[in-house]
Order: C-alpha cells, then structure tokens, then sequence
C-alpha cells in the first residue's frame, strides 16, 4: 500500500503514473484505453489529468461502473467525467459510455457489451472501495452481484442497496485483463475494512491479488 501524508501528494502520484501508463502504451501498440470509477473520491484525480499534454485522440476511456440512468443526472457517473474529465486537454479522447438506453435493461446492456469490446484489455483500470467493501457495482448480498462475479461476459447488470438501486458493470473476469490496476480509497474506516476483506469476503477481495498498487492517504 502506497500511504500518503495528504490527499494533494496522493492525486499528484496516482496522476503521473497513470499518465505514465498511458504513454508507454501509445508508444508500444498506438494507442491506450483505460476505465475509471465514478464518486466523490477520483474527481481531483481526474481535473489533474486534464490539464495534462498526452496524444488524447488515441486515448479511449470508460467506466468500471454506471449507475442504471440518464446520463444528465447528478448521480451519472458519465456525467462526473464530462464536467471534470473529458474536457480540456482530454477532449480529443474518445469516450464509450455504458447507458444507451436507460429505459431497458437488458437491451442497454447487449448494447453496452458491443461498445466495450473495444477495451478488450485495458491499459489501465481504476477500482473504488465503498464503505461496504463494495468496488465496481458489485455488492455484498447481492445476487445479481454474485452472478456476475462468476460471468464470463464483460459487463453486467446489478442491484446496489442505495439508490440508484439499478447498475451496469464490468465484470472480474473482465477487470482482472487490465495490464495495471489501481486502488483508490481515502480514509482510516476504508483502510479497516480493506483489511477485513478477506476475513469477510468483500467484493474487492476477489481483486486483490491483480491490483498493481493500493493508493491510500486520510
């Protein structure tokens, strides 16, 4: 676990060795793909990377997770990326979203699945820990949670316990391709729970095992 004194020297780190990654990939294959998670906890993350000068047209971003609704909504996590993200020097990137229609389900995620084919192995994925041990959209208790922990599709739809309740995801099986995982938590109750994970098998358990590095600060 990489521990910093403040949140300030965490963004800084987390920031440059993702762009780090970035560049390494254009260089080596042309081209670069990563997915990040939505919530309060990256957003100074990504209004760091946006001020950043990399070849962004070959750059493709995504989510780890959405949450089951329109993308003008203030719990959208497409529309966290479009106010702090995929603005700026990043406009040039292309983003793939995972609501196409927030009226189906099923339909949306058929949808959804063909679009992320792109990512195939990301160069880099970003994973969040909630308070429940939850990362991605995948809850404890939950069975669509459960199934799709065990899918060998990409994505995949689940019942979070707050609202919004409906979520789309993607799956371990498709997480665990990434050639660089990231954690990012902040706080001392995170830490405990990290710590617990195993003991009380939390959904960030199972990627424990293929996270690159944990970034941590209070």
């Amino acid at each position: 676990m990489l521990e910093f004194q403040t949140k300030e020297e965490l963004f800084n780190a987390l920031s440059e060795q993702v762009i780090s990654d970035l560049k390494t990939a254009i260089e080596e294959t042309g081209k670069a793909t990563i997915l990040l998670s939505g919530g309060s906890t990256p957003k100074p993350l990504f209004q760091l990377l946006n001020q950043v000068d990399l070849d962004w047209k070959k750059v493709t971003i995504g989510l780890v997770d959405e949450r089951f609704i329109e993308n003008t909504s203030e719990f959208s996590n497409e529309n966290l990326l479009v106010n702090n993200l995929l603005n700026h020097k990043v406009k040039s990137a292309t983003f793939v979203p995972m609501v196409y229609l927030s009226t189906d389900k099923q339909k949306n995620l058929e949808a959804a699945i063909a679009a992320y084919a792109v990512f195939e192995k990301p160069t880099v994925v970003l994973l969040g820990m909630g308070d429940d041990g939850h990362t991605a959209s995948l809850f404890p208790k939950d069975k669509a949670s459960e199934k799709a922990n065990q899918s060998t599709q990409i994505l995949a739809n689940t019942h979070a316990p707050n609202h919004p309740t409906n979520r789309i995801t993607c799956t371990p099986n498709f997480l665990k391709k990434a050639k660089r995982t990231y954690l990012l938590f902040t706080g001392e109750s995170k830490k405990q729970i990290l710590l617990e994970a195993e003991e009380k098998n939390y959904p960030i358990n199972q990627f424990i095992d293929t996270i690159t590095a944990i970034y941590f600060a209070q």
